[in-house]
């Protein structure tokens, strides 16, 4: 049972993130489907404070799904290999030593199978977290496309907060910066991967 409900989460991660990047329509009816659920947090509070509050929420969920599908031992031990391994190489390149060139290409297999390893414990927690993730950004998004909300931001004064703040939306900008500010912050309070 386990193990299908991981799958059903992991099939419903990718189906979200295609639907997301080749269906406008499957981006609006996605966040159709959440907005009664955040819709009222959206009239109770004003908006930066309604996407400090998703943001936080977020990296909660997002810290503890780490903790429990990342095996973050097994990753610092394959991350040490791969860069002793690759510090080794490039040691017998700049030598020309050809005899260890030799020797070390039997481990290449292996170190390439300790890199896939280590991606696909990076990739996988990212398809459970976009199952939420990915509807309470469409969400944000419809909310920012069909509004005329503004905010004071520091140096730029009052901007509409799909206004670009180095490159992207505001609003997507201050979701970052809240969601990697207290993430750092589970983190360390949690000891999650230390």
């Amino acid at each position: 049972m386990k193990k299908f409900i991981s799958r059903f989460f992991l099939a419903l991660g990718i189906i979200f993130m295609v639907g997301i990047m080749f269906s406008q329509e499957f981006r609006r009816e996605l966040a159709n489907a959440i907005s009664p659920i955040l819709d009222p947090l959206s009239q109770a509070f004003p908006f930066h404070i309604v996407i400090l509050i998703l943001a936080t929420f977020t990296a909660f969920y997002s810290s503890i799904i780490q903790r429990y599908t990342v095996d973050f031992k097994r990753m610092k031990e394959i991350q040490k290999k791969v860069m002793e391994f690759q510090k080794e190489y490039m040691e017998a390149m700049k030598q020309k030593n050809q005899y260890k060139l030799k020797q070390m290409e039997s481990k290449k297999d292996e170190m390439q199978k300790m890199q896939s390893e280590m991606m696909s414990m990076q990739f996988k927690p990212m398809f459970y977290i976009g199952v939420v993730t990915i509807p309470i950004f469409m969400w944000l998004w419809l909310k920012v496309k069909n509004s005329v909300m503004e905010v004071i931001v520091p140096f730029a004064g009052k901007i509409h907060v799909a206004d670009p703040v180095l490159i992207v939306p505001w609003w997507l900008f201050w979701y970052i910066l809240c969601s990697i500010t207290i993430t750092q912050i589970i983190k360390k309070v949690f000891r999650i991967g230390v």
